[in-house]
């Protein structure tokens, strides 16, 4: 079944009151530092590649405190955020994916369509900017599959969009600011497409693109 919705979606932006979901604030008191200075705390590092670009300190810290931090934020986010935008019944990622930007380095370790990696037509993307989200730091995507049309895709804090992960080809180019770009995405499963590919895991947690293991097995409806 085609994924209208998704195609509905793609580069679309929403806002959303940062008083009611403050993920920054939240998460600065995690870092302790200024999320867009991350970089200043981390040392030297290398050119993100496909295998390091979740293992810094700082992915470590914020998968470490997830459930003491932003977890309840995040389940009233998609209740009372995504929800009335995609006006449908999801399962939902249970942990978003933590991405930085450091200063003259990429967020992501290739250009890439999320289905080269097993995900499936079913799942819809939303990405979340919490810091520096913009210009040279921000994501680069296909605005039509296979068209080589590439468009940047901001998302200041109090901002989300959503774009066609599984059909456009996408990534980041090193970030040529002096601040370190912060940012969460996520990817829902509408109930009525959903299905279990048997063979189907994330790359990044191993997990399984299953209710209970990717996905949540709470419907949010």
């Amino acid at each position: 079944m085609e994924n209208k919705l998704r195609k509905a979606l793609h580069c679309k932006s929403f806002t959303y009151d940062t008083s009611l979901y403050c993920f920054k604030e939240k998460l600065e008191a995690l870092f302790g530092c200024p999320l867009e200075d991350l970089h200043t705390q981390l040392g030297e590092f290398e050119k993100v590649n496909l295998q390091t670009c979740q293992k810094t300190l700082a992915h470590r810290v914020f998968y470490a405190n997830y459930s003491y931090t932003i977890r309840n934020s995040y389940l009233d986010f998609l209740r009372n955020v995504i929800l009335p935008i995609v006006e449908e019944p999801f399962y939902y990622q249970q942990i978003p994916t933590f991405r930085i930007g450091l200063p003259n380095n990429c967020f992501v370790g290739e250009y890439h369509k999320d289905s080269f990696y097993k995900h499936q037509d079913y799942e819809v993307n939303f990405n979340l900017g919490l810091a520096n989200y913009e210009g040279s730091a921000a994501l680069k995507a296909e605005k039509t599959p296979d068209k080589g049309d590439f468009i940047t895709l901001e998302s200041p804090y109090g901002s989300i969009f959503s774009f066609d992960h599984i059909d456009c080809l996408h990534g980041s180019d090193p970030n040529r600011t002096c601040k370190t770009m912060v940012s969460m995405d996520f990817r829902i499963a509408p109930l009525d497409l959903f299905y279990y590919a048997q063979d189907a895991a994330s790359i990044n947690t191993k997990s399984r693109f299953a209710p209970g293991g990717y996905f949540s097995e709470e419907v949010i409806k």
